[in-house]
């Protein structure tokens, strides 16, 4: 029989091995982002002296030293190490499960109770979904697999498939027109998308978004946190799809761009997060401003509370034809991606409140949970 203590002896030797094996992986595929980033035109010298004068002594009253090759890959677009660059061990290993609530994330998250959560959001419109092996019209009424086909040739055009959970970066999308389909090849991207997923209507995005890409629709993502019962906007940047491509996908030669406080791309844009490039690759318009962003943003603050066990959450967004923020998904533990891509900090002004918070105050240190292993 097992006591207590050697059942949390276990717990606490399970939590610090994942943080270690997580801290190898990110370190060793940042190392490498960075090394095709390249920073021939940045010297050793300055990236010494930003790193010993302004990075350290920031993070000195924390008792924490952060290891240089972070700062160096958020501020590769600037040549700028901000101090309140987040390394990402520290963020994915100890801010996300002390500020988010991991136990509620698996059901949440989950693209087949989207319709529920967000009943009053626009989203992309539902023709069916199949949940744990169970086939599903739009309003969760069980039906047959062939019912399932039918009801996707009742619509024309471009339908996706897209996997209900634990994806991400166009991960587990599927892209097809029922018209040119048999209903066996059909029966087969069912069975290949697996037990859990869900078929959605092409979204209409607005025209400004269509001059971006007019084949795939661009993602608006918004960070927000909720503190001190107040949704906040920490940043937001837009990830615009590659050539030919018809959906937004991790390394499809898309474009990252941070977008300014004016709603106008940053000149310099990202190429599958390992390469920037200028205006005079012809990818900026300074006329092109994103729309209806304010929009967006009300609509975060209003729902970001229903989802009140996460503190922090990436939503992914598109503007419709009709200027409408529409809801794509979001993030329980959003990528520091964002960092990067406008190279400034992932939580901008937020950043000293929630560092201060975790590493003196601890306001929520009620959710740093012992069970953290299995978030």
């Amino acid at each position: 029989m097992v006591d207590e203590n050697d059942y949390l002896e276990a717990v606490n030797h399970a939590i610090e091995t994942k943080k270690q094996y997580l801290t190898n992986s990110l370190e060793k595929e940042s190392q490498l982002l960075l090394s095709r980033i390249g920073e021939e035109d940045w010297t050793e010298a300055d990236r010494t002296k930003q790193y010993e004068e302004n990075v350290l002594p920031f993070w000195a009253k924390f008792k924490y030293v952060p290891k240089r090759f972070w700062f160096e890959l958020s501020g590769s677009r600037d040549h700028l190490m901000d101090p309140r660059f987040l390394p990402d061990d520290l963020y994915y290993n100890e801010i996300v499960p002390y500020l988010n609530n991991g136990l509620q994330r698996y059901g949440l998250v989950n693209k087949s109770y989207y319709d529920y959560i967000f009943s009053d959001v626009k989203r992309p419109k539902t023709v069916a979904l199949k949940i744990e092996g169970t086939y599903c019209d739009e309003k969760r009424n069980i039906i047959s697999p062939e019912e399932m086909i039918g009801r996707c040739r009742e619509r024309n055009g471009l339908l996706f498939i897209k996997v209900s959970s634990e994806s991400h970066s166009g991960e587990g999308i599927t892209p097809f027109t029922p018209s040119v389909y048999s209903d066996a090849e059909i029966k087969k991207l069912f069975e290949k998308a697996g037990p859990s997923f869900i078929i959605q209507e092409r979204i209409r995005q607005h025209q400004i978004l269509d001059r971006l890409n007019p084949l795939s629709v661009c993602t608006i993502r918004v960070l927000s946190l909720l503190m001190d019962n107040k949704v906040y906007i920490a940043s937001y940047v837009i990830r615009i799809g590659g050539p030919d491509k018809l959906f937004v996908a991790e390394n499809d030669g898309g474009l990252y761009s941070e977008i300014l406080k004016d709603y106008r791309l940053h000149s310099r844009m990202l190429v599958n997060t390992d390469k920037w490039i200028g205006e005079r690759n012809g990818c900026f318009d300074d006329s092109l401003v994103i729309p209806s962003m304010e929009k967006l943003f009300d609509e975060v603050r209003r729902i970001h509370p229903r989802l009140a066990h996460f503190k922090v959450i990436g939503w992914d967004f598109t503007i419709d034809e009709a200027g409408d923020p529409v809801l794509i998904e979001y993030n329980f533990a959003p990528s520091t991606g964002s960092q990067l891509v406008s190279c400034k900090p992932f939580f901008r002004d937020m950043t000293d409140w929630i560092l201060e918070d975790y590493f003196e105050r601890r306001t929520w240190a009620k959710n740093h949970r012992r069970n953290i292993l299995i978030q």
